[in-house]
């Protein structure tokens, strides 16, 4: 999916969170797969305070749960979060950890007026495995 696709998908999730009367309890949480020039295969999880049935072509999970996890902190511009995946990759490599998740990025606040005021955390779930 392109930006625009993103969008439009974000805005048909709120409305079938309104209309089930659920009501939304936290930031969304996205998941970027891969990039392939304009277009991106992402995962978008948001956090509801109840169940919804019969949501057409979309998936209600019951948690999310990640263990052994890198958090990696950003702030500023989210434009700019590729240079943090960068530093955290590095860091990965630097201490041979093994990644088993990708980056699921947690929007903590986001500020319209001021992006450099943003914050996301980017959790990175780590092999516990030592060989």
């Amino acid at each position: 999916m392109n930006g625009i696709e993103v969008e439009k998908i974000g805005k048909e999730l709120e409305e079938i969170i309104t209309k089930s009367g659920a009501k939304k309890v936290g930031n969304p949480i996205s998941v970027t797969y891969g990039v392939e020039g304009e277009m991106m295969d992402m995962e978008i999880l948001i956090p509801i305070d109840k169940k919804i049935e019969n949501i057409e072509h979309y998936f209600f999970k019951e948690k999310i749960k990640i263990v052994n996890a890198l958090l990696v902190k950003h702030k500023g511009n989210p434009m700019m979060l590729q240079n943090t995946f960068n530093e955290v990759n590095h860091y990965i490599v630097e201490n041979n950890l093994t990644p088993i998740t990708p980056g699921y990025n947690v929007t903590k606040t986001i500020d319209p007026i001021n992006m450099e005021n943003t914050e996301i955390y980017v959790y990175i779930g780590i092999s516990p495995n030592i060989l």
